[in-house]
């Protein structure tokens, strides 16, 4: 079983985000050319400094991992989409339905939760309070609805009494935050010091009390191989049953997440894994290499270097010890790093020469246009995106372009979330796309 995630920090790369030019790819790009947004960790212990007492504060689980999301919404409102929060779901609201300027598809207005899925109605139980959005039938006013248990809700523009609201909703209990208890000193892993004796004991008196001897074993890192079958058959038993799970194409099968351990979980290959969004990479726990590292142990898979990381201590990240036999470890296909196919140098037929890979800047380049490139396999179908030196630099951070094939006509991205048409006053005789095959 993997610890909690109490490390915030990644392996250390020359390729960091950090070192880009300002004309690398920008994290701003719209949400219809965004990477995908998955969950992250609040799990572990704040490390501070104050007064000699431990603390309760309470914070407020992190966003369940979001995949199969509707794309190309374009807002007119900053706050045209809101997230409601329940035990169950994340839900997301669209308050219009809208077409896919890029992939055709159509979308309906409403609620989509993690996993895609659409709802009409989604209303949000907190005790005898209900709260939802939807927009007034009567005066088309996009409200946020709050209303008593027994009232109907009503349209605070126009008065009118919303009943559509409640037919065929589905009734969410609110997600509430959680308390976590915060020491006011750090003095070393977990494990270590009076600050892992108070978490050690605290987890031994809730262990205790439940009677939890397998997960004690399993604290305690000891016989975890005798374990593992009890461990899984727990997996199995608490996986949540309304989760239609992820379908992972390079194992040929649904993993499922575990709030309890805060990661998707492979039975076959006994490995947890889960996507950390912060550094917009997979993380992995192999039980019999990971379970070695004590509190640490997470790996993550170099694309570019074909070679696995793991994290030996907080911060500290290695190659993998040859000791261990990595030919059975999976890892997610290659997407987001803006290689196609993996291929430091690539043929360009449109401009019939070879580009090669910046890693620095984690795109493509081709001197003799001055344009970078990369693509972008995040999204559905994959796009190109160019940045033409001449032209994206008029728009400051943002300026990535893409070419319309349907259309026959660029776009580029000219604010944040938002992509227009390429001026007419732009002279783009001279520049070139990869089309699709």
């Amino acid at each position: 079983m993997p610890p909690s995630r109490h490390s915030s920090s990644s392996r250390s790369s020359s390729r960091s985000s950090s070192s880009r030019s300002s004309h690398s790819r920008s994290s701003s790009r719209s949400s219809s050319h965004s990477r995908s947004s998955h969950s992250s960790s609040y799990g572990g212990y704040s490390r501070h400094t104050g007064s000699s007492h431990s603390s309760t504060r309470y914070v407020t689980p992190p966003q369940k991992q979001r995949i199969n999301q509707p794309t190309g919404y374009r807002g007119t409102a900053a706050m045209s989409t809101s997230m409601f929060r329940s035990t169950r779901h994340d839900y997301v609201y669209y308050p219009d339905s809208w077409r896919d300027e890029i992939t055709g598809r159509n979308f309906e207005s409403g609620f989509y939760d993690e996993l895609g899925n659409h709802y009409d109605h989604v209303v949000i139980k907190n005790g005898a309070n209900y709260e939802t959005r939807a927009s007034c039938d009567y005066c088309g006013t996009e409200i946020k609805l709050n209303w008593t248990e027994g009232a109907l809700p009503s349209c605070p523009n126009c008065g009118a009494l919303l009943h559509e609201v409640m037919q065929d909703a589905i009734v969410e209990d609110k997600l509430q935050d959680v308390p976590q208890y915060v020491p006011s000193t750090y003095t070393g892993s977990t494990g270590k010091g009076w600050i892992g004796k108070f978490i050690t004991s605290m987890l031994v008196v809730f262990l205790g009390i439940c009677g939890m001897t397998a997960a004690m074993k399993a604290l305690q890192r000891k016989n975890l191989s005798s374990y593992n079958a009890g461990l899984n058959e727990t997996v199995q038993a608490t996986a949540d049953e309304n989760d239609e799970g992820f379908f992972v194409e390079e194992i040929g099968r649904t993993c499922y997440w575990y709030d309890e351990y805060e990661s998707y979980y492979d039975e076959e290959s006994d490995c947890y894994f889960w996507y950390k969004e912060a550094d917009e990479v997979w993380e992995y726990w192999y039980e019999g290499i990971s379970s070695d590292y004590g509190d640490y142990g997470w790996m993550q898979y170099d694309y570019f270097d074909e070679a696995w990381y793991i994290e030996v201590s907080d911060g500290d990240w290695q190659v993998l010890p040859d000791k261990y036999d990595a030919s059975s470890l999976w890892h997610m296909k290659e997407s987001g790093t803006g290689r196609y196919d993996g291929q430091n140098v690539i043929y360009v037929e449109e401009i019939d020469r070879e580009c090669g890979f910046i890693f620095e800047e984690s795109n493509y380049y081709d001197p003799e246009t001055k344009c970078h490139f990369w693509y972008d396999d995040l999204v559905d179908p994959p796009m190109w995106q160019y940045w033409y030196d001449d032209i994206s630099s008029d728009y400051g951070d943002y300026g990535w372009m893409e070419y319309d094939e349907d259309e026959e006509c660029w776009y580029i991205e000219e604010s944040e979330s938002s992509w227009i048409k390429l001026p007419e006053s732009y002279d783009t005789s001279s520049l070139w796309h990869i089309e699709s095959k």
